[in-house]
């Protein structure tokens, strides 16, 4: 049976579903922590609901995919369906061991409203199609996630690190409203697709709102040299709160990046060359995130630097700019999702029970947990691009889509960081099965952290050993997406 939602609504549906359900745990909050167990329930029944839901339009149950026009603030196309699962994925995740790590807290039914209004952002950032409304959707998954990274009022770090995360996010706002400004000043809308029928001769202009726009989208995706706030983010929020900023708001963002610079700066509006500006910023990320890891002694500082050199590799595809370096990115993009939020967890529940993030304090971890340590290995292993786990493939086409568009040099410098990361990631492991542990006394794991973990560490491996139809996925996204705008592939 097909129930045809037209891809203009669609969005609409799945927004006011998840908002309904996020103002049915608002009135749970009121109630205070009893409730508690009601809202995480339908909270990841909600997220459940929604991966099918996305799943379905994908599959046509829900009517046809649409084509982005030039009348449209939203809209579902394959990139939205993407960004979409991989954003929900994560929040699934969180929102499964939210309840266990989170306990104790007396907003704990609260903080499953929050989650919800983010995804929820998230989502609307992954659909939108005209600049204002990539702008609102920005703004209503920033400002609860602001909350949630100093969601522990008693704690200063915590409460440090919402302050800066909300000074810089605020700043970048300031800077992308600038830069979609100066588009509206030489195109006369912010409709993506009115904009891309558009042409402008204002050279230095287009150059200057090309660089704001890339400003403002940099500090969100925490590409060098916009990284300064994320170590410090990370490591004072909770650390379930710093797996969905790392692999769910930032991954959002990928969407609107994808979009903004493939249609305003690289077909003939602006006539812009981005594509050694990928390049650079590819090359610093990478280079910087994966190098200040090696450093670092705080696993959750080492898990932020690994997500600024994951954001370079990303970045690889996008300056190949061609149908095999996007189908990579959004690849890596599907694949990271996982792979972060399975590594941010299990730190999660490996730092909730010893205290500390300290990697001294995980020595001989995996002799006193069974779940955690394995799920922690996976992911980094992962991360690392070591066969036969997902990370791996996302890792080779995105190196073959660099020397494909003829940009070896910057295909031959992420493999050398690739190797470069591999000593930090092993370096974790070594240190939870190598090292004589203090104590050889258990660690407790609750059954909802097993269970997230499970889920995450299988879909690791199960992508690993059969890629081909997450790849094929990836690939008809990028593949409709050039045809969109009318870019060669």
């Amino acid at each position: 049976m097909i129930v045809d939602i037209s891809s203009q609504n669609f969005p609409l549906y799945l927004s006011l579903l998840l908002s309904t359900i996020a103002l049915v745990t608002v009135l749970l909050a009121v109630k205070g922590n009893q409730y508690a167990k009601l809202a995480a329930g339908i909270t990841a029944a909600a997220f459940v609901v929604g991966i099918g839901l996305l799943i379905g339009k994908g599959l046509g149950y829900f009517g046809a995919i649409g084509i982005p026009n030039t009348t449209t603030l939203l809209t579902t196309d394959w990139v939205s369906l993407l960004f979409g699962v991989a954003v929900l994925t994560s929040s699934l995740l969180v929102g499964l061991v939210g309840l266990d790590y989170m306990k104790g807290s007396p907003n704990l039914t609260a903080f499953y409203s929050l989650l919800i209004f983010t995804t929820v952002g998230a989502l609307l950032l992954t659909f939108a199609t005209d600049l204002l409304m990539i702008f609102i959707a920005w703004e209503l998954m920033s400002i609860p996630s602001y909350v949630l990274t100093g969601f522990r009022k008693k704690d200063p770090k915590s409460n440090e690190a919402s302050v800066k995360y909300f000074v810089i996010s605020a700043f970048a706002s300031a800077v992308l409203l600038y830069g979609i400004s100066l588009v509206y000043l030489l195109t006369g809308s912010t409709n993506i697709y009115v904009i891309l029928n558009n042409v402008s001769g204002n050279q230095p202009i287009a150059i200057l709102a090309l660089t704001f726009v890339l400003a403002g989208f940099g500090i969100k995706l925490a590409a060098v040299p916009f990284h300064m706030w994320i170590p410090d983010a990370y490591q004072g929020a909770p650390t379930i709160v710093s797996s969905l900023l790392s692999a769910g708001t930032k991954g959002a963002t990928f969407a609107p990046a994808a979009r903004i610079f493939f249609i305003l700066f690289a077909a003939h509006v602006f006539q812009a060359d981005w594509s050694i500006t990928f390049a650079v910023l590819a090359v610093l990320s990478m280079t910087l995130g994966n190098f200040a890891a090696l450093t670092s002694r705080s696993v959750t500082r080492i898990l932020a630097y690994s997500s600024i050199g994951q954001a370079g590799y990303i970045l690889v595809g996008f300056a190949a700019g061609s149908t095999a370096g996007l189908t990579g990115s959004f690849f890596h993009i599907l694949n990271y999702a996982v792979m972060q939020s399975c590594a941010f967890l299990a730190a999660a529940l490996i730092i909730k029970q010893l205290g500390t993030d300290d990697l001294g304090a995980f020595d001989g971890v995996g002799k006193r947990m069974t779940i955690a340590p394995v799920a922690f290995t996976l992911s980094l292993l992962a991360l690392g691009g070591f066969p036969p786990l997902n990370g791996f493939w996302s890792k080779i086409a995105i190196f073959y889509a660099a020397v494909d568009a003829h940009l070896g040099w910057l295909a031959i410098i992420a493999i050398i960081n690739s190797f470069a990361s591999i000593a930090f990631y092993v370096r974790i492991v070594k240190h939870m099965y190598v090292d004589n542990p203090p104590s050889f006394e258990k660690l407790v794991e609750s059954n909802s952290f097993k269970i997230a973990l499970i889920l995450a560490a299988a879909i690791i491996v199960v992508i690993g050993i059969y890629p081909y139809p997450f790849f094929q996925f990836a690939s008809t996204t990028a593949t409709s997406f050039l045809h969109e705008i009318q870019i060669p592939p």
